[in-house]
């Protein structure tokens, strides 16, 4: 395997090292660890490549493209397919290929910006998460109907509230294709954000109230709130990258949905018990009858409310979180947070977004078969993707930056020794390091040269 030295750019080969052996270079003395090296042409050819869009996607006429994405400052959505972006969803992946999915985001585990592969993503984790949640849902659902033990309920409203907005989180952390988001820091950002969301919301609530808006002020007082709780829970300088808002955004945005669909179906239970009772009272034989029966009309509630705010949850909190995510990681740009970043104009413009999405959800207005629900989470998707189309752009900007400025190095190209020259390996290295050839040990063959040719003489 060819691979390059990153201190003096020594281009070495050998057959014993392979991807991830560290090694020490013989020329400079650096330890690092070997990965393939790959000619800046062929590299730039594989970006130029990933940059090319293909026509247009036809979903939404290119006029209203046009003026939707000028309106709130977002690329025009190119070189997209949606049966492409999903092709592998229904694939076969192996158990090692799930656990290699998660484990990310570590210093170690994190990949170089030049092994990121900036195309289009093909996201099947998710499928299988979704599918994951549903089954236990559903064993839920079959205990309670076989037993109507009520010990059963809490698990049920937990699995119920979770089981889609979890998977909708697994789809966009394989969006972020720099991968440098750890499933620590997404469980945290989901659970600890999604908490401190919904804290500060109800405080907002309590310093504003509804006003004349009633309902449809969750749009300002919600986003805002969910804003507050990434900007408290993630680090903004670490996570820099437009791709990364969009995942930290969608963990809180995770957590505010669990949470609150979990309330409603809790409170869905206890009205449905107390109107249900109450409305046999005199036909009960005893407490217990009654508040069995009470209980099991209450779940009917409580099972309705899950199933379409489940349904509903892929195209609400967690895309609108999503969108307030990358408004605010558009922003920062990799820099500490400054409260004078809150009235830039990209930003704003950005930001209005879900807000306005979200007004409209809570609105009075209504359309046929959730037909209002659909459209809003059409056009909070199609926003999500214009800007996973600008994240994947900014990794390929990013590459492309990295070989240019490699371009003015000299590769220096060390000249191979006369023999296979085997070296002692460094405390860094193990035993099995030892067979690495290099040119370490030139001058100690040298010199034993010499005295040998001495002898002769």
């Amino acid at each position: 395997m060819k691979f390059k030295c990153p201190k003096c750019n020594a281009i070495l080969e050998s057959e014993a090292v392979t991807s991830g052996t560290r090694v020490q270079c013989p020329e400079c003395t650096a330890v690092f660890e070997a990965s393939p090296f790959i000619r800046k042409a062929k590299k730039l050819r594989a970006v130029a490549e990933n940059e090319k869009a293909p026509q247009p996607a036809g979903n939404i006429s290119d006029a209203m493209q046009d003026k939707l994405t000028s309106a709130i400052g977002i690329e025009k959505l190119q070189g997209f397919s949606l049966s492409a972006l999903f092709s592998e969803t229904f694939s076969h992946h192996s158990r090692d290929e799930v656990e290699e999915s998660f484990t990310v985001g570590t210093k170690a585990s994190t990949p170089d910006i030049m092994d990121v592969d900036s195309s289009w993503p093909r996201p099947w984790l998710f499928m299988r998460m979704l599918l994951a949640s549903l089954a236990l849902y559903f064993l839920f659902w079959i205990g309670w109907r076989e037993f109507a033990n009520t010990n059963l309920i809490p698990g049920w409203i937990m699995i119920g509230s979770f089981a889609v907005p979890i998977s909708t989180l697994v789809l966009f952390f394989e969006l972020n294709v720099r991968r440098n988001v750890s499933l620590y820091m997404v469980s945290r950002l989901a659970f600890l954000g999604g908490i401190l969301s919904l804290l500060v919301a109800l405080v907002f609530f309590e310093l504003f109230g509804t006003g004349l808006w009633g309902a449809m002020s969750a749009g300002p007082i919600e986003e805002s709130g969910k804003l507050l709780a990434m900007l408290a829970v993630a680090r903004a300088a670490k996570y820099r990258y437009k791709l990364n808002g969009l995942l930290i955004g969608a963990a809180v945005g995770v957590g505010f949905s669990a949470f609150e669909s979990a309330g409603y179906a809790l409170r869905c239970l206890i009205d449905g018990t107390m109107g249900s009772s109450l409305s046999v009272l005199d036909k009960a034989e005893s407490m217990e009858q009654l508040l069995a029966f009470g209980i099991r009309q209450g779940s009917v509630t409580m099972e309705n409310n899950l199933v379409v705010r489940g349904l509903l949850s892929p195209f609400g909190h967690v895309v609108w979180s999503a969108i307030v995510g990358c408004a605010m990681w558009r922003t920062i740009r990799g820099l500490e947070f400054r409260w004078s970043m809150l009235v830039d104009v990209d930003f704003i413009r950005l930001m209005i977004v879900p807000v306005v999405l979200h007004m409209i959800w809570n609105s009075p207005i209504e359309l046929p078969f959730y037909g209002k629900y659909w459209l809003v989470g059409a056009v909070g998707w199609f926003v999500c993707l214009s800007l996973v189309q600008e994240g994947l752009r900014e990794i390929r900007a990013e590459q492309k930056e990295r070989l240019e400025k490699t371009e003015t190095e000299p590769e220096r190209v060390p000249q191979p020794p006369a023999g296979r020259l085997i070296r002692r390996p460094t405390v860094h290295e193990t035993r099995d390091d030892a067979s690495v050839p290099c040119q370490a040990g030139v001058e100690r063959v040298a010199q034993q040269a010499q005295k040998e040719e001495g002898k002769v003489e």
